[in-house]
């Protein structure tokens, strides 16, 4: 039994997958649902991942826009 096969492993990849930009929601809360988890458990945690690259974004924006010039 690996650690990702638990529910903590199994929230934390959600929890990953929808940091994504790509990915993002649409695609962390069905692989959260298909390892196993309930909807009311994938759903919460893939948005809180969600939110966590926000503010990253947020104070980094202008560095970043002066870096691609």
């Amino acid at each position: 039994m690996s650690f990702f096969s638990t529910t903590l492993g199994k929230l934390i990849i959600t929890f990953s997958v929808s940091m994504v930009p790509v990915i993002e929601l649409r695609g962390a809360i069905p692989i959260g649902v298909g390892m196993g988890l309930p909807y009311w458990a994938a759903i919460p945690v893939a948005i809180v991942g969600n939110l966590v690259p926000v503010p990253f974004i947020i104070i980094f924006i202008k560095k970043i826009f002066a870096f691609m010039r």
